[in-house]
């Protein structure tokens, strides 16, 4: 299971925050071979007075997962992202950081349960 979160100023428009939205997903969702329903994404804007990144970055994307991923499929995740913003949007690779949060299924909770427990 993954859970994805977009933080960025609202400086940008909200039909610029969709389009980040769903280039991340979709490289996601391709990297990690997910289903199509596997959808759990947000994006989060903010004034842009409470909104910053060291250097250059724009965007925080922090995707967090049950399974621990090997470095080459990290490495992938990150490349497929940058590249897919930097072709699809006006964002270049150097103002997007992406964070992955490895977490035991342990550690999510659904419908009451941990989610090791409903696998």
């Amino acid at each position: 299971m993954t859970a994805i979160k977009i933080e960025m100023g609202n400086k940008w428009k909200i039909e610029t925050a969709v389009t980040v939205k769903n280039i991340v997903m979709e490289s996601v969702k391709n990297t990690l071979s997910l289903k199509t329903s596997d959808r759990n994404i947000r994006v989060l804007r903010y004034d842009q007075d409470l909104f910053e990144l060291k250097g250059s970055c724009e965007i925080f994307v922090e995707i967090q997962i049950t399974d621990e991923i090997n470095d080459d499929t990290k490495r992938e995740l990150f490349k497929n992202i940058v590249d897919s913003l930097s072709q699809k949007t006006m964002f270049n690779k150097d103002s997007v950081l992406i964070f992955i949060n490895e977490q035991p299924a342990k550690n999510w909770g659904f419908k009451g349960l941990p989610f090791s427990d409903i696998k």
